[in-house]
């Protein structure tokens, strides 16, 4: 498929660069690795066929900043705690709190059906363990914090899980537009 998808943007005309980029080696504290592809015009880019991939940043953000606390309406049950989430002793779910000093586990469009292989949850609330609130879904994918969220919980969960992370396509852009200006 990838192949295809690369052959049909050169068949189109298209100069193409691609990487995979970690989020959290461009301010997100998060691990969200994905595959991003740049295209230029061929016509226009041949001038000066100079594109380079963001710099990585040297330290990785921690979530704890973010996490809030005393948190109500994102709590888990006791009783999905202790016959799912917590039924092995095996480090997971991930479990995070405002001393967490490390990026959390990818966030998925299907969070909000409390994986608890894949999952992150903070150490918090009425029951001991809730699940992201909008500002830390924001935080981990580098939305401002201003940022409206006009949708329900599940649609929020689902929409920031799909989401590209915000730092990541900037720093791209602002390469983009570098390529560009050198080819003026």
């Amino acid at each position: 498929t990838f192949r295809t998808i690369l052959e049909s943007l050169k068949a189109l005309g298209y100069e193409i660069f691609y990487e995979v980029l970690d989020a959290s080696d461009y301010g997100v504290p998060q691990f969200r690795q994905r595959i991003y592809i740049v295209g230029f015009d061929k016509e226009q880019f041949k001038k000066n066929p100079e594109f380079f991939w963001p710099r990585k940043r040297n330290k990785k953000v921690g979530i704890g900043k973010f996490i809030e606390t005393n948190v109500e309406g994102y709590s888990i049950s006791k009783h999905l705690q202790k016959s799912y989430l917590r039924k092995l002793d095996d480090g997971r779910p991930q479990v995070v709190t405002e001393e967490s000093d490390f990026p959390v586990k990818t966030l998925v469009a299907s969070y909000y059906k409390i994986q608890r292989l894949s999952g992150t949850f903070v150490l918090d609330g009425p029951t001991g363990l809730r699940l992201l609130t909008p500002n830390e879904c924001k935080a981990i994918m580098g939305f401002p914090k201003s940022f409206k969220v006009p949708v329900s919980r599940t649609q929020m969960y689902r929409q920031f899980g799909n989401s590209v992370a915000v730092p990541v396509v900037k720093a791209i852009a602002k390469e983009m537009a570098k390529a560009l200006e050198a080819k003026e």
